[in-house]
């Protein structure tokens, strides 16, 4: 799956890439772009570097197509970047306009034709020369295209060409004058073509090339001289090709004096003579690997005075002589692994004074050369893989500074003494997979720089004191050999990483106590006979102990306790039965580091009561001090209690499982243990086991096959699963259960019993599955399980019963399991006996088995018996039909069950059929699922179809539902409609349209400008009757609050613009926040959000720092300012406006009104008796003030005024009494005789003032007020 992307042209309005005018570097990568159009990239005129890569071949239909002009206008692009873009295609002139183009990559294209490029401007000769591009080009990548031929004259324009890369493509042949014109080509690469020869004049117009990779093609020809003239080359790879002998040869290297790499590997070279490399005296590097060389000609390599490393590996030389490597006094790499090299002559090595690195691994020497004394500064030496058999202290002389030595894979049986004496300065030793039985205890006295010794897969028996003087040891490999004993005490304390697997080790020995002081960092211990361990069996500083498959058995508490460094802890396939808690107990871990890792699987571990930890280990990890058991699913129990199933694994088993043995327990809340009569008092039967789990809720006792005649007497009373089967009870009397009320599993089967009492099951309320199965039992009355109301099993087959009430079952409402089969019952009738509910279609038993017994079968009472069957087994199937027949056929016939006189109920069912033939016959089961089945068929695309709709419909709304507020507000924005009704009475519905205004705006001074100029501005203009504070609100400071709360009852909406200034100034002010904080008093906080509206300019965390506002943001409408939204969602929060445009209570000359609001609270405050009023006082409100702390009540109160030092008072509640107020409307005279006349408000704010109100009424309400000054 992908998404297709596009490109525009710059002049394209919009266009996103128009606009980068000053970009120096523009990469696209895996955008599935198609098409490039013209001028793409025109307003880009100083770009550098376009680098373009849809990736478009993983895509095979996808490919990506110019235009000729796509690139115009990259009048300064210098790297041009187009790979991956399945390109087949280029239009002519594509990349002219690109003047100053250096790059040009079209790699992992799918370009066949070079002269769509335009590179060449030969035309027709010298006479008629053709049109070129970009002839400043100096790198040119055409790689992984499918080019097939480069023709004559195809370059001739790239005068300027230093690189040209045509790897990877499908070239078969080159003209002989195909790189005419490219004098300054200096790397060429042809690899990974399906070249087969190469003209001797290819080269003729390009002689400063330096580097020329030609590898991996099918080359087998090389013309005499074709890189004749070439005296600057460096580098050639002929490797993975076809060369033989025949072609290399004398003349095919000739004058290459400055060659300094060839490599000739991986071809079918079968000598080299003396000629092949004359002359090539800079020559460093030379690969002859994977050919079939058998000879070296005498002075071969004699020329190659400058020689550094020569690689003969996999060839087929069998010896080598003294004048094979003559006059290589630089050598320093020599590589002659997997020939068949079985002698060396002994001054076969005599000039190579300064080879540092032999290697004659898988050849076959029988012995160490003694060419070799002469290597005086050979360091690495690999003999690994030939059949030396024997070492001494004279095999090495001479080779004081050797560093490695490889012996792996050879026929060495003994280390004798120093053996290694010469290796003075040896730091690795590899004498892996030999046959060494004994090494003497100084063998390696005579080298104490060794590093690391691997001595693996060998046949040692004893190491004890092997390695003690070896005290820079860091890496020893032991594995795989006979050693039967260990002891730290015998390895040197520098070893970090010890690998001892794969012995017979049945202890780790710590004899001196070497724990703190080692350093031993990862311990191999696996595979061996380990079978136990304890804290001293490892050092403080481990981290990584392997001890998988050994055989122990056992772990001391506090193994891993101190071992601060621990990482991981490997112990499965072992032989662990049970694993205290503390086994597992760490040092306090760090929080910075994870836990250790510790593995624990493929151990059968004994799951009784001590070990339910283990299931939960992982949960402890905020314990920091038990580590996390990686395996714990891997982990296998062993039951304690041997019954069902004996291997289970650890996470299946349940609490209740991990079970433990008692014979008596007392709790100690237990008062009567002394006595014999005593409930709480748990003892164990004779001849029983009984089992508990930690808890005691689960409680077993098992009497089973115990030979009893009798139930035991005191079985204990808190027994919860009771087992009785395989005994001789016969008889079962009443009340021999009594008193176990946690019973829930009772086995009673094969015990022989012939009868039951009514009562026999009394006292065992809770019991939920009882086997009575392969007993005695002959008949049952109806009230021998009537006490057993939760009963959800029952198991009755395999008796005698003849008989069975029909009201047996009735008081089991939670029977899902009942088996009866292989009774001897005649005439069931089981719809009477186990009675299905009626409403449903299927059973309400899980499992029911009734096979064996003789069904009541007439003619009357079939289908009775056929709906039943029917509706039983639909959903469970039928118990006793076979697999195969389910598999083979869909119809259910009902063969298993028999009726009276031994016929089968098919058979039955057809004899009733065919002595009723003018009624309407029985329908078989057959028949029934047939016909529903063809119906089904019918219905089939109806019911699809309305499944498909319905799940779209659901679909619908829950997309509906769950973004609501977003398709609310895009019907509301869109198309005017508003989906999401605010919940308002009729009541307040009525109110609301008598208000004057829409919204109130409240906003700081500072932010006048804005809010009047914008947001005041476009509401208007939309038709909402607006009221703005410092506009359309006057007043003094001393009558804020009445000012504010008289505005908020004029208007519908109380919308605040709050900013950082809001913030720093008004809301500062406690004059202003205790008015606001009033007018938000009288609005119900489930009413906050459909009538206030909060405009933020400020982040939310800055509002969360103010309680107040803090909670106003969780329970108002909050739009923030920069919303991309904000008019929609604006607009969305203010009332609906009326059919004519404006609001719903609006006269169309709003803007003509200049109604000044005067302060007045909300009962009319006059002056009485000559005396003046008080100024209004804040009140805090009491509900806003309850969702916050008394704390910040305090602080709030403790605020000083901004002009005075002295702290602002505070706020009381001002008094409403009406000595002290009154008011007038138009339908009632003044209450007060003493009421002062109406007059209109005087132009300074500290006088009166007059208004009009629209009452909630409905009336105009005229108020009035004066003040004493």
């Amino acid at each position: 799956m992908f998404f297709e992307s596009s490109l525009e042209s710059t002049t394209t309005p919009g266009n996103f890439l128009g606009n980068l005018h000053g970009l120096l570097r523009l990469s696209i990568e895996y955008c599935k772009i198609k098409y490039i159009p013209a001028l793409a990239f025109a307003n880009m005129r100083v770009l550098k570097r376009l680098a373009l890569s849809t990736h478009n071949v993983d895509w095979s239909v996808m490919n990506l197509e110019l235009h000729p002009d796509s690139f115009r206008g990259l009048t300064e692009l210098k790297e041009m970047h187009l790979a991956d873009n399945n390109i087949w295609s280029l239009p002519a002139e594509v990349f002219c306009p690109l003047q100053k183009l250096r790059v040009l990559n079209l790699t992992g294209n799918r370009l066949s034709d070079l002269t769509q490029l335009m590179l060449s401007d030969w035309g027709n000769g010298p006479t008629e020369p053709g049109r070129a591009c970009n002839t400043g080009l100096e790198v040119l990548d055409l790689s992984g295209n499918d080019l097939t031929l480069l023709p004559d004259n195809g370059l001739t324009a790239m005068r300027s060409l230093n690189a040209l890369h045509l790897q990877r493509n499908l070239l078969k042949e080159i003209a002989d004058r195909a790189f005419v014109g490219l004098g300054t080509l200096e790397v060429l690469d042809l690899s990974d073509n399906r070249l087969t020869a190469l003209t001797p004049e290819l080269f003729v117009s390009s002689r400063k090339i330096r580097q020329v990779y030609l590898q991996n093609n099918s080359l087998s020809v090389l013309a005499p001289g074709v890189f004749e003239g070439l005296d600057r080359l460096e580098t050639l790879d002929l490797s993975r090709n076809q060369l033989t002998s025949t072609w290399v040869k004398r003349d095919t290297f000739a004058g290459q004096v400055r060659l300094v790499v060839l490599n000739l590997g991986h071809n079918q070279l079968s000598k080299v003579d003396q000629h092949v490399f004359k002359g090539l005296y800079s020559l460093q590097i030379l690969n002859l690997e994977h050919n079939a060389i058998e000879l070296l000609a005498d002075g071969a390599f004699s020329d190659l005075k400058n020689l550094h490393a020569l690689f003969l590996s996999h060839n087929r030389l069998r010896q080598i002589e003294p004048y094979h490597f003559s006059e290589l006094y630089v050598l320093n790499q020599l590589i002659l692994e997997s020939n068949q090299i079985a002698y060396i002559h002994e001054r076969a090595f005599e000039n190579l004074t300064h080879l540092h690195d032999l290697s004659l691994n898988d050849n076959r020497l029988e012995e160490i050369p003694s060419g070799m004394k002469s290597l005086k500064f050979l360091q690495s030496l690999d003999l690994g893989k030939n059949q030396i058999a024997e070492i001494n202290n004279s095999s090495f002389e001479g080779l004081e500074e050797l560093m490695g030595l490889r012996l792996v894979d050879n026929q060495i049986s003994e280390i004798s003494r120093d053996t290694f004496f010469a290796l003075s300065t040896i730091h690795v030793l590899n004498l892996a997979s030999n046959r060494i039985r004994h090494i003497d205890q100084s063998a390696f006295s005579s080298n104490p720089t060794l590093r690391a010794i691997r001595l693996d897969n060998n046949e040692l028996e004893d190491v004890s004191g092997v390695f003690t003087s070896l005290s820079s040891l860091v890496y020893l490999n032991i594995s795989d050999n006979n050693i039967g004993w260990f002891d730290y005490s015998h390895y040197p304390q520098s070893l970090e990483w010890l690998d001892i697997h794969k012995n017979n080790i049945s202890e780790l020995g710590n004899r001196y106590d070497v724990g703190n002081w080692f350093q031993l960092k990862m311990l191999d211990v696996s595979h061996n006979k380990l079978r136990q361990i304890n804290a001293s069996s490892f050092p403080h500083n481990i981290e990584t102990i392997l001890m998988n498959n050994n055989h122990i058995e056992e772990i001391a508490p506090e193994t891993f306790t101190g071992k601060e460094h621990i990482v991981k802890v490997v112990l499965y396939g072992n032989r662990l039965r049970r694993i205290e808690m503390s086994v597992l107990a760490l040092t306090p871990w760090p929080d910075t580091r994870m836990l250790p890792e510790f593995y624990l699987g493929d151990n059968l571990i004994h799951c009784d009561c001590t070990m339910e930890w283990l299931q939960r280990i992982n949960e402890l990890a905020y314990l920091r001090q038990y580590p996390q058991v990686k395996d714990l699913d891997s982990v296998h129990c062993s039951m304690e209690h041997e019954r069902g199933e004996q291997r289970r694994p650890l996470m299946a088993m349940r609490a209740s499982e991990f079970l433990c043995r008692y014979e008596a327990h007392c709790f100690a809340t237990c008062h009567c243990c002394d006595f014999d009569a005593c409930d709480c008092k748990m003892a164990c039967p004779d001849r029983c086991r009984c089992y508990h789990d930690t808890a005691w809720e689960s409680n077993i006792v098992d009497c089973g096959s115990a030979g009893l005649s009798l139930v035991p007497a005191k079985i204990p009373m808190d027994a919860t699963d009771i087992y009785l089967d395989g005994n001789n009870l016969g008889a079962l009397g009443s009340h021999v259960f009594i008193g176990k009320k946690k019973l829930k599993s009772l086995y009673l089967n094969g015990s022989r019993i012939e009868s039951l009492n009514n009562k026999t099951f009394a006292g065992i309320p809770a019991l939920e599955v009882l086997h009575l199965e392969q007993n005695g039992l002959e008949q049952l009355s109806g009230a021998e399980f009537e006490q057993l109301r939760e009963l959800k099993e029952l198991y009755l087959h395999r008796n005698a019963l003849a008989s069975i009430g029909n009201r047996s079952f009735y008081y089991q409402k939670s029977l899902e399991v009942l088996t009866i089969a292989e009774n001897k019952l005649k005439g069931v009738r089981p719809w009477e006996l186990l009675p299905l509910p009626s409403g449903g279609p299927d059973g309400a038993y899980r499992s029911v088995s009734l096979e064996g017994n003789a069904l009541e079968c007439s003619c009357e009472l079939l289908p009775k018996l056929l709906d039943w069957l029917e509706r039983m087994y639909r959903s469970n199937g039928s118990a006793a039909q076979s697999e195969e027949q389910t598999e083979s056929s869909e119809e259910t016939s009902w063969g298993e069950f028999q009726c009276a006189g031994g016929k089968p109920l098919p058979d039955v069912v057809k004899e009733c059929e065919g002595q009723r033939p003018a009624v309407v016959p029985v329908a078989t089961a057959t028949v029934q699922r047939t016909i529903i089945n063809d119906d089904f068929i019918d219905y089939l695309p109806l019911l699809i179809a309305v499944l498909a709709g319905l799940v779209l419909t659901i679909m619908l709304v829950a997309l509906v539902v769950l973004f609501r507020q977003d398709v609310c507000l895009w019907a509301h924005s869109r198309y005017g409609v508003r989906l999401c009704k605010d919940p308002l009475t009729a009541l307040e519905r009525c109110e609301d349209s008598e208000k004057l205004y829409d919204a109130y705006l409240l906003y700081s001074a500072a932010d006048a400008d804005l809010v009047t100029s914008q947001i005041g501005q476009e509401l208007e203009h939309h038709g909402y009757g607006m009221c703005l504070h410092y506009r359309d609100v006057h007043g003094g400071a001393g009558f804020l609050g009445d000012t504010v709360q008289s505005a908020a009852d004029a208007s519908r909406k109380l919308v605040l613009f709050v900013s950082v200034k809001f913030l720093q100034l008004e809301w500062s002010q406690p004059e202003f926040r205790a008015a606001l904080q009033a007018a938000l008093e009288l609005i119900r906080p489930s009413r906050r959000k459909q009538r206030i509206v909060l405009i933020t300019s400020v982040p939310g965390s800055m509002l969360a720092m103010d309680p107040i506002m803090d909670i106003l943001a969780r329970t108002c409408t909050v739009i923030a300012w920069d919303d991309r939204r904000f008019w929609d969602k604006l607009r969305f929060a203010m009332p609906d406006l009326g059919r004519d445009g404006g609001s719903v209570n609006k006269a169309s000359h709003r803007k003509n009104i200049n109604i000044r609001y005067t302060p007045a609270p909300t009962n009319n405050l006059m002056v009485v008796g000559g005396i003046g009023a008080s100024a209004p006082t804040a009140t805090w409100p009491k509900r806003l003030n309850s969702e916050v702390s008394i704390q910040q009540q305090q602080q709030q109160q403790q605020l000083q005024h901004p002009h005075h030092q002295q702290p602002y008072p505070v706020p009381q509640p001002r008094s409403l009494g009406g000595a002290h107020s009154t008011y007038t409307t138009e339908d009632e005279e003044p209450s007060t005789a003493g009421s002062s006349p109406q007059y209109e408000a005087p132009t300074n704010p500290g006088g009166g003032a007059m208004y009009l109100h629209h009452h909630q009424n409905g009336g105009l309400v005229q108020y009035q007020q004066q003040q004493q000054q």
